[in-house]
């Protein structure tokens, strides 16, 4: 009875759970696209973008517009369309089946189709993306490592609450810095200089072999279902 229970209860919700991790990619790579948009500009010149994946404009010979970018932007809206279709679907019914449920079909598979494309579009931009290094280091200037000089007061025995008026009465006199050297000197888990890359590579490999383990048994039971 229990099984049946859960079953006639849960109709959507697996799929709503889905759509819910999907929309958080998407999220995450419309963050990626719409920074990417920003300082590949001219006033800022952090990025060049794949000559491929930008198109003319009708009238400004010397304009490139990343059209790919905005349409991945986009599509995160579309996810979050797809989201919201589904939770409507699925909500105000009474316990068992409905009818309505049949459409719980369509936004997923169209989320989960648009989040595939989406990634993988976006990982030929990555890949073709050119960093202007220059521009970057020369953008670091000195007030952005304020927090740092009232840190570094903080460690000589300075309150932080002096050491930030300090530091924020004498910004004028802060000192250029390696921005570099600042960013691999972090080194606690997440920062810049210890990004855990190879901690969350280890843990995907770790999530797909398991992955492997149950759609060999699932395709192991529905072998001996039908045999």
């Amino acid at each position: 009875m229990l099984p049946i229970c859960w079953a006639s209860n849960s109709r959507g919700k697996i799929e709503l759970a889905v759509l819910s991790a999907l929309n958080q990619i998407a999220l995450t790579l419309n963050k990626l696209a719409t920074d990417l948009i920003w300082f590949s500009t001219p006033e800022f010149g952090y990025f060049e973008m794949p000559k491929e994946f930008c198109t003319g404009s009708s009238i400004m010979p010397q304009k490139k517009n990343p059209d790919v970018l905005e349409l991945v932007r986009a599509r995160s809206a579309m996810m979050e369309g797809y989201l919201v279709q589904l939770n409507n679907i699925i909500k105000n019914h009474i316990s068992g089946y409905h009818r309505d449920f049949q459409l719980t079909k369509e936004p997923l598979l169209n989320g989960i189709e648009t989040s595939k494309s989406t990634v993988k579009i976006m990982t030929l931009v990555m890949k073709g993306l050119k960093i202007n290094k220059e521009n970057c280091i020369k953008a670091c200037t000195p007030e952005l490592f304020a927090t740092d000089k009232a840190l570094e007061l903080v460690r000589k025995g300075m309150p932080f609450r002096d050491a930030y008026k300090e530091v924020g009465l004498n910004l004028d006199k802060l000192k250029s810095e390696d921005p570099v050297k600042n960013i691999l000197s972090k080194k606690h888990i997440g920062a810049t200089g210890n990004l855990g890359l190879e901690k969350i590579k280890k843990q995907l490999r770790d999530e797909f072999k398991q992955l492997k383990k149950e759609q060999q048994h699932f395709h192991h039971k529905i072998k001996t279902l039908i045999s």
